[in-house]
């Protein structure tokens, strides 16, 4: 592995020396200045400080690895040199735009490349066609901050802090509602492909990669960005009320009762955790319009709550401006069953089992991310060119169960306990009759096969994308992170 590095090492330092900056054709619209050749091919050797910072900008501790060097392109000459050379020395490599997988060599590497996309900053919006264009290295917050000053909005990230490789997954937004996931709402990805072509692919456009880069992350090649459809967008109602694990099973019905009422209100949306072991639930709420406590959360109002933050906001980006669990370490694992008031609420009873493996671990944090997925956004998805996922369109749960902890010496340990903890979950809700085999692959574990969950037409069909556009199996070989095809 070592050897393979040092030719592929080579090339990119004299890529840093020598690319002149080269966007896409079209993109002279908006260009950030490229930074120093020095801080673009780092190692542990070159400036040990940088390497640290670099190598371990992910939200969570467990994806920490080890990589040789870290190439930072801020151009896609200089990307496109990258891909080349991996290709050609036969040199391992990871991809990461925002680290938000916890998972181990999903998007970091031991002893070879990592290829960050953190200098494709660039943004663009086009107010003849209302499209927004964003480079990978962007975060949610940074487009919808963007895009408040047109009062404009896309399909994104629940939290400003977000990488854009959620629309490499289907993605559920606040906004799925209305329009579908994140990748149905984006217009066309512009891709890197293991021969050094940059192209587009869209509906019209390279269609069968299309199809296959909306939900299968890192399979095809490296996403450097994408173009969205952007809807109007003001003020907003929103933000979280906390109540006690007390009211699990009132919260699970209220959950059950929302679904059946209030989200057929397409501007409304919640995402709901129900912490077990520090006897809270925190759930935000969010109304995209400019009117206080709507009536499609009446449910939740009837709970007691220990606080509330929710108020008017001036934008979405200010809405989403709120931090994320502060433990070093998470994992997590989903199922999916169908609307069913009985099972929502035992639910409780099924993971709060649980609770004392997890407290065994140094600051074990059980939690369920409750999120309903209502039949309005599969069916748009669907009437958004097919949904390569192909969700059924019923009012759903898609229940992840989220385990942070903090010390690294407990890994193993809580790894089994959330492979338990799911499988419990799915005996469950198969015995209640209400089963769904779908495995949202952005919460999903990394056994749980999310390629296979969207049936067989759609597994057969990515499998034919990638022998398309990857023949030599650059993506499916030499990046062995992520979920695989093959």
């Amino acid at each position: 592995m070592y050897t393979a590095v040092l030719p592929c090492f080579g090339a990119l330092l004299i890529a840093t020396a020598t690319a002149a900056p080269s966007w896409h054709a079209d993109n002279d619209r908006h260009i950030h200045q490229p930074a120093a050749a020095e801080d673009q091919l780092v190692t542990p050797f070159s400036n040990e400080t940088l390497y640290h910072q670099q190598a371990n900008a992910f939200w969570s501790a467990t994806a920490y690895k080890d990589p040789r060097c870290i190439f930072t392109p801020d151009t896609i000459e200089k990307l496109r040199t990258a891909v080349l050379s991996v290709g050609f020395t036969d040199c391992r490599f990871a991809v990461r735009s925002g680290g938000h997988s916890p998972f181990s060599g999903f998007a970091s590497i031991d002893n070879g490349l990592l290829i960050s996309m953190s200098k494709f900053t660039d943004l663009h919006y086009d107010e003849a066609t209302h499209t927004q264009r964003s480079g990978m290295g962007n975060r949610w917050g940074d487009i919808y901050g963007y895009l408040a000053g047109f009062g404009r909005i896309v399909v994104g990230g629940r939290l400003n802090d977000v990488g854009l490789a959620l629309a490499t997954g289907g993605g559920l937004s606040h906004l799925s509602n209305a329009h579908g996931w994140v990748a149905q709402n984006v217009v066309s990805y512009e891709v890197m492909l293991a021969n050094g072509s940059h192209v587009n692919a869209s509906a019209t456009e390279n269609p069968d990669l299309y199809f296959g880069v909306k939900v299968a992350n890192n399979n095809f090649g490296i996403i450097t960005h994408i173009n969205q459809r952007t809807f109007p967008m003001g003020k907003v109602w929103g933000g979280s009320i906390i109540y006690s694990a007390n009211y699990s099973e009132d919260f699970m019905a209220a959950i059950a009762e929302y679904q059946e009422k209030g989200q057929l209100d397409t501007k409304s949306a919640i995402l709901p955790y129900l912490a077990f072991t520090n006897d809270t639930i925190l759930s935000t709420f969010v109304y995209l319009d400019h009117l206080d406590r709507p009536t499609a959360f009446a449910p939740f109002y009837d709970i007691p709550s220990v606080a509330d933050t929710t108020q008017i906001h001036d934008s979405f980006y200010e809405f989403a401006s709120g931090g994320q669990f502060s433990l070093p370490r998470w994992t997590y694992g989903t199922t999916t069953l169908y609307l069913d008031r009985e099972t929502y609420v035992g639910l409780v009873n099924v993971i709060s089992k649980f609770v004392p493996r997890v407290q065994g671990v140094q600051s074990g944090t059980l939690a369920l991310m409750a999120q309903p997925i209502s039949k309005s956004m599969a069916e748009a998805s669907r009437e958004r060119g097919g949904d390569p996922m192909n969700v059924t369109p019923r009012d759903q749960l898609w229940a992840a169960v989220n385990i942070g902890w903090s010390l690294e010496s407990d890994d193993d340990t809580v790894y089994q306990i959330l492979q338990d903890c799911v499988a419990a979950v799915d005996e469950y809700v198969k015995v209640q009759g209400v089963f769904d085999g779908f495995r949202f692959i952005n919460d999903a574990y990394t056994n749980q096969q999310p390629f296979r969950s969207y049936g067989e037409d759609s597994w057969s069909r990515l499998k034919d994308v990638h022998q398309q556009y990857d023949p030599m199996g650059v993506f499916q070989h030499l990046v062995p992170g992520g979920f695989k095809l093959h």
